[in-house]
């Protein structure tokens, strides 16, 4: 059900005595999925990590999510699920459930560099370079041109000589999924985590679910958590809010484009129209903090300074 179909949090929330479960495509939920300190959680987490980056992983710790501020005044992040490996490898996962308007290559650039760069200290020697992860699952399609699922992305010379490797990044666009559910058998680890992951919540789809988890022991342990944090009243709250911020975000960007295209032809007010979505983009931020998140997220969700949201 979409969330404009709920008349109130309470008849929103009832799902959960129904026994539904949270949308594992809305990111606070797609991090309680994979960070709780169960078998089951654990035994996911390792398991789609090694789908994601075509490797054997002995150990998963999980990281601090903030990234270290390099130099006064640069942007911050803070990672979804940032983790490091027995062997120092490290990966953010990292769950988009709606396309932004801007460049979402970039900022995973952006993302992957960092986790690369916080690896090596002062005095280290190159051979301890460690390879970095950023694993971007999408709920929109990023690349119209490619009807695959999953895209591996590294830096290589026009003529695809690859050159060590070391900052890799994969995405993962579940529309995309549709043509791959009826080659279970067939298809790679990280495609079923993808159908997975589009089609758990949706009770149509059961049987399918069912054929995945009894194919794939991570799949299986991944519905268990989903199951158990699919009682949790604050997980159903924390969803309802970031749907309803997520929402807001469509709509308000939608409504300062043809708000500011309207103005533009009317007036030629360039400048007005900056300032006009620079309010906007500072109300969203408030909005974003009053339903749970932090400063920092919510600066990086309306792409505005911190300032702003601090005065």
């Amino acid at each position: 059900m979409d969330i404009m179909d709920f008349e109130s949090e309470e008849e929103y929330i009832a799902q959960m005595y129904e026994g539904k479960l949270l949308n594992p495509r809305i990111d606070s939920t797609f991090k309680a999925l994979f960070t709780q300190p169960t078998p089951e959680s654990q035994t996911a987490l390792k398991a789609f990590l090694e789908a994601a980056t075509n490797r054997k992983i002995t150990t998963v710790e999980l990281q601090p999510s903030s990234a270290k501020i390099d130099f006064f005044g640069q942007r911050g992040i803070d990672f979804d699920i940032l983790c490091k490996f027995d062997d120092g490898e490290q990966a953010n996962i990292e769950m988009q459930a709606f396309k932004q308007h801007y460049d979402y290559g970039k900022r995973a650039e952006y993302y992957v560099a960092k986790i690369f760069a916080s690896a090596m200290k002062k005095g280290d020697s190159w051979q301890k370079t460690t390879k970095a992860y950023q694993i971007s699952v999408l709920d929109f399609v990023n690349d119209a041109t490619s009807n695959e699922i999953v895209s591996r992305y590294a830096m290589r010379t026009k003529e695809g000589r690859e050159l060590k490797s070391m900052q890799n990044i994969i995405f993962i666009e579940l529309p995309k999924v549709r043509e791959k559910e009826n080659c279970v058998s067939s298809n790679t680890s990280l495609e079923n985590w993808a159908i997975f992951l589009k089609d758990v919540d949706n009770p149509q789809k059961a049987e399918l679910i069912n054929t995945l988890t009894s194919k794939e022991a991570g799949l299986m342990q991944a519905q268990q958590s989903l199951s158990s944090i699919s009682e949790n009243r604050e997980l159903w709250l924390t969803q309802l809010r970031q749907e309803i911020a997520e929402r807001d975000y469509i709509s308000n960007y939608i409504g300062i484009r043809e708000e500011g295209l309207a103005e533009g032809r009317a007036e030629g007010l360039v400048k007005g129209r900056a300032e006009g979505e620079a309010q906007r983009a500072i109300r969203l931020g408030k909005k974003y903090m009053a339903a749970g998140h932090t400063a920092e997220e919510a600066a990086e969700f309306a792409e505005i300074d911190i300032k702003f949201l601090q005065e």
